[in-house]
């Protein structure tokens, strides 16, 4: 008989391998898992359970299994479809295929996102992770080089340090999930070669930027900010990312901007706008195609100098997202008043269960996931609440699992440094992650945040 952890492991692994079939399998496992944390444990206490369920239903009845399908992301505004279609008719799909900047997609994308983050630059690329490594080669980050970053932050941006032959620095995270700036100071003393910071504001949580900021000036360090999260948070009432040298967004299908795969990298800095320009891959003169670009003098410098790594974002790409640029200010309202809605629902009913982690109040938030830990459960616990939560349509994705992307101990897997990080450890143990898709229906987010507060219920022994 598996033990209920090995259980919530292969439900773990399966709800990211057949999410059409385990749709199908919810109403059928809801009986199973919701009718007592005991029936996990052994024959005789399921037989109990089974027994005493009727009982239980009239003290506790558990909520509907939520069906709708958390895995689809927005869908492409009209506007959006229409330029792509027009594009593709066109055939100029290729960014330096277009006759000028001013009927560039990709350009005026740049353009408008630049003006969105408030900076003076943007450079559209295929990916977050390029714009990652461009930043970082653009500041002079070297093979054998240290690069200090989050110990909690997406496989990515170790993966981009050492792409580019230098070595990852983790630094643990608070409670808040966000960088122990503590901690920093303590990893700068002790990697004193190391002179730029790679800070990650994971799923939009945004450390003490002033204090970041106080930290990399004393010490010497480059500030590079992954804010591949952060499209429309903001610190002090301004877009999040204006602290850094260099900044790099996301516009891949699980953020607030939806080109499928795609990403920008914003600087103030002429010289190093240049450099990520050819970077990218710009050649010849071409960058006579960018709306927003730096002196003609320093792009004739970078042009030969810099090489070429064909990271380029499309015209489709960029297509599809400008509609979504341009109305982020009021989908930022509706994410954070439907994140708002379950938020009250998980205080009210598992508020000793539950814990969501609160903000700085110099943070403007965006409430595109729900992210919460338990507190005051078992590691057996733990496994029946992501167990009930599944079966019951809810797609809770644990920190910890052995196939999460952002638990810094699966990195070690490809290579990795090895750092203890306890700290970050004991916040991922009982720490969940959920998209908040923007198709479901208003009423839909008190809905499944029920079955989530349920769900905790039950594994925290609070149901009889």
């Amino acid at each position: 008989r598996p033990s209920p952890s090995q259980l919530a492991r292969r439900c773990d692994t399966y709800a990211q391998t057949h999410p059409q079939t385990l749709k199908m399998a919810r109403i059928a496992a809801i009986a199973l898992c919701c009718s007592s944390a005991a029936a996990l444990s052994s024959p005789a206490a399921g037989l109990q359970a089974q027994t005493a369920a009727p009982a239980r239903a009239a003290v506790a009845a558990a909520p509907e299994p939520f069906l709708k399908d958390f895995t689809r992301p927005m869908s492409i505004p009209e506007e959006g479809i229409a330029a792509a279609v027009e594009v593709m008719r066109g055939g100029r799909l290729f960014r330096y295929c277009a006759t000028s900047a001013e009927t560039s997609q990709v350009a005026q994308a740049e353009k408008e996102f630049a003006a969105m983050v408030n900076q003076k630059y943007a450079l559209g690329v295929n990916s977050c992770s390029s714009a990652i490594m461009l930043a970082l080669m653009a500041v002079g980050v070297e093979p054998g080089d240290q690069v200090i970053t989050n110990g909690f932050t997406f496989t990515a941006l170790p993966s981009t340090i050492m792409r580019l032959g230098a070595e990852p620095v983790l630094v643990e995270a608070t409670k808040s999930w966000i960088m122990d700036l503590d901690d920093l100071e303590k990893k700068i003393a002790a990697f004193p070669d190391a002179k730029v910071l790679l800070l990650s504001h994971m799923r939009g949580k945004v450390a003490d930027m002033d204090r970041v900021v106080e930290i990399c000036e004393k010490n010497g360090i480059t500030l590079v900010e992954d804010c591949a999260h952060s499209c429309g948070v903001t610190w002090r009432g301004k877009q999040l990312g204006y602290h850094a040298k260099v900044t790099a967004y996301s516009t891949q299908s699980d953020k607030v901007i939806n080109s499928g795969e795609g990403g920008f990298v914003t600087t103030d800095d002429d010289e190093i706008a240049a450099k990520m320009i050819y970077l990218s891959g710009c050649y010849e003169r071409r960058y006579g195609k960018h709306a927003v670009r730096p002196p003609d003098d320093l792009c004739e410098v970078a042009m030969a100098e810099m090489p070429n790594l064909s990271c380029r974002m499309n015209e489709v790409t960029a297509a599809v997202m400008r509609p979504l640029i341009k109305n982020l200010p009021q989908r930022v309202e509706a994410y954070n008043r439907r994140y708002d809605a379950v938020v009250k629902v998980l205080r009210e009913e598992a508020g000793d269960v539950i814990v969501v982690p609160t903000q700085d109040e110099r943070v403007g938030t965006v409430g595109d996931h729900l992210n919460f830990y338990l507190t005051g459960v078992t590691d057996e616990q733990n496994a029946l609440f992501r167990q009930t939560c599944v079966a019951m349509g809810v797609p809770v994705s644990w920190f910890q699992s052995k196939v999460n992307a952002r638990w810094h101990v699966n990195w070690r897997k490809y290579g990795s440094p090895t750092f203890d990080l306890p700290n970050t450890d004991e916040v991922l143990r009982f720490a969940y992650d959920l998209k908040m898709p923007p198709y479901f229906d208003d009423e839909d987010f008190p809905a499944f945040a029920k079955v989530i507060a349920y769900a905790s219920n039950v594994a925290a022994g609070k149901i009889e």
